[in-house]
């Protein structure tokens, strides 16, 4: 057996490989570390391999946390980070984009996640993992003798994603950015073993986060939100409140119908955006197209109720009797199409993945709306009753008169 002492010169030489061992394992990984969202992401670039080792460590208080290999979303090769269903453990989705929209799960690379990835009581992600057989993909491929290699983040908007599918579906980002990566420095043995934190070595993270938000889709809830609990009651007591004066109620009814064709706009881009959405089968949309419909048809029927009448007037003779039917069947329309525009606001929300005390505020609300507007119709419904009885009778007493007089 042999004894190292102190002075060894054996000791002095194994200690100086161990050394230099470690010094490969630390230089042979690329590391980016961001600050603003507490997040570090490494790779390493095995030698005579087509896999990719990678380490995450970021908050599980996005959605998700995501990476990729490109300049821009198009055949980009992302890995997406996020917690499991308990809260225990992380899911790693690897995806492909076609270009800003939704990325699809990509079956054709096989992981790896090494034990001692896991998502801890302070709500940070830890992830150890290898990528097999991922430098190249489709289209697109890693540069391994790059010193710049294009590279993506993004972070999604704070709502609890917890999923073990490696399909589940993901929402906009909140915030994104780009940022290079030396791959010649980041290859060599000996895979990644913890990295200090905040610390970006062989990586130049350009621009910043850019900050970000589906505006499109806050539009077109915004704007429903405003018609089902505004305009459309509104609208509704105009239409009892102005028979007298049709045209009133042909003025506030285009602008709600405008209003409603505003919002239906950015929904549609927004459809766009994701695969849940993009044949348009979702019960909301399906609900919103049908509403969409019957509120043009219903349009059209008031145009036509509103030439008949004024025909009537122009030849100086009372409305057909069937016009009083067609009147009815025109506001019971336009209170269904209220009732139909309040319970889709409800689908949307859900869609979206608000939280139910969201959804159930929003609820509370819409009721609240209904109750406050119905007392105000029936009272507006009895006046116009009454004074249509007393002109009626009015006008039989002049029959008589004329009459018999």
């Amino acid at each position: 057996m042999m004894i190292f002492t102190r002075s060894s010169p054996a000791l002095t030489w194994l200690l100086l490989c161990l050394a230099q061992v470690n010094i490969v394992k630390a230089d042979d990984v690329s590391t980016l570390s961001i600050r603003e969202s507490r997040t570090q992401f490494s790779i390493n670039l095995p030698q005579d391999s087509q896999d990719v080792n990678f380490y995450l460590s970021a908050p599980d208080l996005y959605a998700y946390t995501a990476f990729g290999f490109g300049s821009s979303m198009a055949n980009a090769l992302m890995l997406v980070f996020y917690p499991s269903a308990d809260y225990s453990h992380v899911t790693v989705s690897p995806r492909l984009s076609t270009g800003n929209s939704e990325p699809a799960f990509y079956p054709n690379v096989e992981l790896t996640i090494y034990p001692g990835s896991f998502t801890d009581t302070n709500g940070t992600m830890t992830v150890n993992g290898t990528c097999h057989a991922c430098r190249s993909w489709g289209s697109g491929s890693i540069d391994v003798e790059s010193t710049t290699q294009p590279m993506i983040f993004a972070y999604g908007p704070t709502l609890g994603m917890g999923s073990d599918d490696v399909s589940a579906p993901l929402r906009r980002h909140m915030g994104h950015g780009h940022f290079t990566m030396n791959m010649v420095t980041a290859t060599g043995p000996g895979g990644i073993t913890t990295v200090p934190q905040n610390i970006t070595k062989n990586a130049v993270f350009s621009g910043g986060i850019i900050d970000d938000s589906d505006k499109a889709a806050t539009a077109h809830g915004v704007l429903f939100a405003l018609i089902a609990l505004a305009v459309a009651p509104f609208d509704t007591l105009v239409a009892g409140l102005t028979k007298r004066w049709p045209a009133v109620h042909t003025f506030t009814s285009t602008i709600y119908f405008l209003m409603v064709i505003g919002a239906m706009v950015p929904g549609i881009l927004v459809s766009k955006e994701y695969f849940l959405t993009q044949k348009f089968q979702t019960a909301h949309q399906i609900l919103g197209l049908m509403t969409i419909i019957i509120m043009f048809g219903l349009a059209i029927w008031g145009v036509f109720l509103n030439f008949v009448r004024s025909a009537a007037k122009k030849r100086g003779q009372e409305p057909p009797e069937r016009s009083a039917l067609m009147g009815k069947i025109h506001r019971l329309g336009g209170w269904f199409i209220w009732v139909l525009f309040l319970i889709n606001n409800g689908l949307g929300l859900q869609l979206a993945n608000q939280g139910k005390m969201f959804i159930l505020g929003y609820a509370v609300i819409a009721v609240g709306v209904v109750l406050f507007t119905l007392p105000i119709y029936w009272c507006i419904w009895r006046c116009t009753r009454s004074r249509t009885a007393k002109e009626e009778d009015a006008h039989e007493l002049n029959i008589y008169d004329h009459q018999y007089h």
